[in-house]
């Protein structure tokens, strides 16, 4: 607008300069010095004559429509023009358009924004859903359980209800975050740690677990293979490598381009030449669902896992 104003002014001074010249010189002409002041004060009233009349005809109105416009980019999508008093018929017309422009977008964003929270609130339902279906199947495998009596069939249906558990955790976590796209890995990993804890009955056998993991979010299916790697990494530790007592560290840290997540124990160690568990070849299945790596290897004292895979976009 500023910009606009300073051309139309140097056109103003140079639409007026030639009478300027024309009274300038037939004041010289007549020698009557008098005149010459006479033409230039006359020409510098005609200026701001003129410049405050066009002022108030175009550019006052004009710098109401930019004033309104501005408001409604900055998100006010009840900004308008309204009326305007002695505009001409164009500036009239263009504040028309935009007003009408600005109704159009208000009504379409009021319907996307309802539309967006009812599908939002839709998808807030399923995940509850589904974390309630499978919390049902916790439930059914805790009667089966009371019903086992054989130690190797309780430890089977112990992890299995650990794994559900950890895909209930997630459609939790989505359900009661902000965000329904992605899974806040602190909270969700602090809260998945402490059941499995108290599912392992891990405060009577002296096992201190210590969770380090950075604030990152993950999307569902990377935080689901993420977190059954931390199930089975935890269940074997707590089973092999520190069953009398020790630390379990659990790390979840970001390096460079990838993400390392690591369980870490204090026990005596994992016999290399031992055929793979179970636990370990879901381990490896979750590396290779997640297009990662998995590393194990003997620790002076203890043992741990690593799970490296590409660092998501969502972050």
């Amino acid at each position: 607008m500023t910009d606009l104003r300073v051309r139309f002014g140097l056109i103003l001074a140079f639409a007026l300069f030639p009478i300027l010249l024309f009274s300038i010189f037939m004041a010289f002409r007549d020698g009557r010095l008098l005149l010459v002041v006479i033409s230039i004060l006359a020409w510098v009233f005609a200026y701001f004559s003129l410049w405050v009349t066009t002022d108030k005809l175009v550019f006052a109105h004009l710098r109401q429509i930019k004033s309104a416009s501005d408001k409604f980019a900055m998100g006010d999508l009840e900004a308008r023009v309204g009326s305007l008093n002695d505009a001409p018929d164009r500036i009239i017309e263009l504040a028309s358009a935009f007003d009408h422009m600005a109704s159009s977008i208000s009504e379409r964003e009021t319907r996307l924004t309802d539309n967006l929270d009812e599908k939002e609130t839709l998808l807030r339902e399923i995940h509850h859903r589904v974390k309630n279906n499978l919390q049902i199947i916790i439930s059914l495998l805790n009667m089966q359980e009371r019903k086992l009596q054989d130690a190797s069939g309780l430890a089977a249906l112990k992890e299995t209800r650990g794994r559900i558990n950890a895909i209930a955790l997630v459609h939790r976590g989505l359900y009661e975050g902000d965000d329904l796209r992605v899974i806040n890995m602190p909270t969700f990993l602090t809260r998945l740690i402490n059941e499995l804890k108290n599912g392992l009955g891990i405060e009577n056998r002296d096992v201190e677990v210590d969770i380090q993991v950075a604030d990152v979010k993950f999307e569902p299916d990377t935080a689901i293979p993420s977190a059954l790697f931390i199930v089975e990494a935890l269940t074997n530790a707590i089973k092999h490598g520190v069953p009398h007592g020790g630390v379990i560290t659990i790390s979840l840290e970001t390096a460079g381009p990838t993400i390392n997540v690591s369980v870490s124990d204090t026990g005596q160690g994992c016999d290399e030449t031992s055929p793979a568990g179970t636990g370990s070849k879901l381990m490896r299945g979750f590396a290779r669902q997640l297009a990662g790596e998995f590393r194990e290897e003997n620790l002076s004292p203890g043992h741990k896992v690593t799970l490296i895979f590409p660092a998501p976009t969502a972050q």
